[in-house]
């Protein structure tokens, strides 16, 4: 059995946010963590996204954004984010199409990953979808991301190619 590390998810509210825009900026990409508005880097249009995405998804998955974000911490450390956005129940998955859907997300600091906390706020983040009574839990990465494929696979992900380039994980709750 393997070890996973002390981790915890974390309502996002105004302060944690900022200290999550604070390690986006110091230890992150920005196309990892953020659309690109407005250009390459943390330019204004990016920054002004960020606040308003964790905002809306404070309300939950039940809430108009249909989304939740937390911030995860890796002992008393802030390491990044994960999410859960309700999707439509297809959303590119073959087969029985019963019951609710949500798409997952995460970024981690870079100083932050290949330690085990990705797929520690993973697991925290997919019995979260249990409790909310979803059936399934997809995510999308690129093809050459072997990191984040093994990461889904490990967690019980059956790993689907897409003709986009993409690879869709699909983890049935």
């Amino acid at each position: 059995m393997r070890h996973l590390p002390d981790v915890s998810l974390v309502d996002v509210d105004d302060a944690v946010m900022e200290s999550l825009l604070a390690l986006a900026k110091r230890d992150a990409s920005p196309d990892e963590v953020a659309p690109p508005l407005g250009g390459p880097g943390w330019k204004p249009e990016r920054t002004a996204w960020f606040r308003s995405y964790h905002r809306a998804a404070a309300e939950g998955l039940d809430g108009k954004a249909g989304e939740k974000s937390w911030a995860i911490l890796s002992g008393a450390d802030l390491a990044g984010s994960i999410r859960l956005r309700r999707v439509e129940p297809g959303y590119g998955v073959a087969g029985p199409q019963d019951g609710a859907v949500a798409e997952t997300g995460i970024w981690l600091g870079r100083s932050f990953r290949s330690r085990g906390i990705g797929s520690a706020a993973l697991l925290l983040v997919l019995a979260e979808a249990r409790r909310a009574g979803l059936a399934r839990v997809v995510a999308r990465t690129l093809a050459g991301n072997g990191a984040a494929q093994h990461l889904l696979a490990s967690a019980g992900g059956h790993l689907q190619p897409q003709a986009d380039g993409t690879v869709l994980a699909v983890v049935e709750l």
